[in-house]
């Protein structure tokens, strides 16, 4: 029989900021890892901005789906976004590890902490980290392709949304981190193969069409391309509409409700039926 526990929003906040302090003062010891997290993507993005931009001079009126000369920069800004956050999706596995070595980690998850405050906390911890390079680019591209304050909002929404989704994964790879780290590796290259398939960087049809096939069949794709369409719509409906389906919205709605809950039961089945191995 399943007890349902009384949640208290006081406590369930109280848990949540502690993880948030306690991450922030760790990562703060080494302000080069830090530094790095910001320069990495701008080195890619920087890169691509250049690439694209031969790409579609080359030929006026050239597009890829519906990036062209006018609005690849912006995608490319919102790819930067992405970047700086998509490394959350192994750093719950890298946590635990190193947590798991340190003989820290058996206090912590015997702990009473409801396990959404470890996956919350862990994400804001992961935004205030990383917001100077995220609001520096974001202002960019609000200078430079302003829409309006709706657009805008719904906008900040989605990519909060996608911040759950991702870290939701991050939680869902990270239960190996405890129970089996070989599984986990083979689950981080499982992982590379679809963030390569989610065009977080480029459009879709840079690639043939046979894996074009294979990007539509990969949920993470339809996430980040309604995030940018979300963006587009504010500059040009007209065109952002016609690649605007209802499975962008199904898979968004599905992903931002049942992601979490899925990972949180995960963790909880693996970590109470293998505990932990490998100290």
């Amino acid at each position: 029989m399943i007890r349902l526990k009384k949640f208290s929003f006081k406590k369930f906040t109280r848990q949540t900021l502690a993880i948030v302090e306690k991450e922030i003062y760790l990562r703060f010891r080494y302000k080069a890892t830090v530094i790095s997290q910001v320069l990495n993507p701008l080195i890619q993005i920087l890169t691509l901005i250049f690439i694209f931009g031969i790409i579609f001079n080359i030929q006026a009126g050239y597009s890829l789906g519906y990036w062209n000369a006018n609005n690849y920069v912006l995608f490319i800004l919102i790819a930067f976004c992405l970047q700086i956050f998509r490394p959350i999706t192994e750093k719950y596995f890298q946590l635990f590890i190193v947590e798991k070595y340190w003989k820290t980690l058996s206090a912590t998850l015997i702990a009473p902490i409801n396990k959404f405050s470890l996956l919350l906390g862990e994400l804001i911890s992961w935004v205030v980290l990383n917001s100077v390079g995220f609001i520096v680019v974001f202002v960019i591209a609000l200078i430079f392709f302003p829409i309006p304050i709706f657009y805008f909002l719904l906008f900040l929404l989605a990519f909060i949304c996608i911040w759950i989704s991702f870290a939701s994964i991050g939680l869902l790879m990270g239960v190996f981190g405890i129970s089996n780290e070989n599984f986990g590796n083979y689950f981080s290259i499982i992982l590379r193969f679809l963030f390569l398939f989610t065009c977080i960087n480029y459009p879709k049809e840079v690639f043939p069409q046979i894996i074009q096939f294979f990007i539509l069949l990969n949920p993470l794709y339809y996430l980040v391309d309604l995030l940018r369409l979300i963006w587009y719509y504010g500059l040009n409906p007209t065109i952002a509409i016609a690649f605007i389906t209802p499975v962008h919205i199904i898979t968004f709605i599905l992903s931002t409700i049942l992601l979490p809950i899925v990972s949180i039961a995960f963790f909880e089945y693996v970590y109470k039926r293998y505990g932990i191995a490998g100290y």
